[in-house]
């Protein structure tokens, strides 16, 4: 039996405030809580010091550390501060596309679509690993900028 649009978009409906739950609860996470697993936060910030948190794998902290620069290094401050918001970019660009994923994934397999090809349609691979290159980045940038 063929389903016609209006039915399709009932049936939509539920998943899509799902989603949008999800990535809104993404946001409160990153932003909010300041979950960030790997990662890294600014605690202070001054003209030729600042001071971050880094965290371990589960998200929580692993150290602080103070990092006094020189004068002719003082744009180093700003662009550590610039990198560690574009990992909470990331970070909630990452947990938001892999929760619409999922939710896409449980869709089509309770529809009938097998597993695998839930996985592929919902594009839960490629929902993973691009923002995760972009997080990866971001951490070896940090990371030169510390070192």
């Amino acid at each position: 039996m063929k389903k016609t649009f209006t039915q399709k978009i009932k049936a939509f409906v539920p998943y899509f405030f799902v989603m949008l739950t999800l990535v809104y609860l993404s946001y409160l996470l990153v932003y909010n809580v300041s979950y960030s697993p790997n990662g890294y936060e600014v605690v202070s910030a001054s003209n030729n010091e600042i001071t971050i948190k880094s965290f371990n794998l589960i998200g929580t902290e692993k150290s602080t550390q103070t990092i006094s620069l020189s004068k002719e290094y003082e744009w180093k401050v700003e662009a550590i501060e610039y990198q560690i918001e574009r990992q909470k970019d990331s970070l909630c660009l990452l947990f938001s596309m892999v929760s619409i994923s999922t939710t896409l994934m449980v869709m089509y397999m309770r529809n009938g679509t097998g597993m695998w090809k839930a996985i592929f349609r919902s594009n839960l691979i490629f929902c993973i690993l691009l923002p995760l290159t972009s997080l990866i980045f971001v951490w070896d940038a940090i990371q030169s900028y510390i070192s």
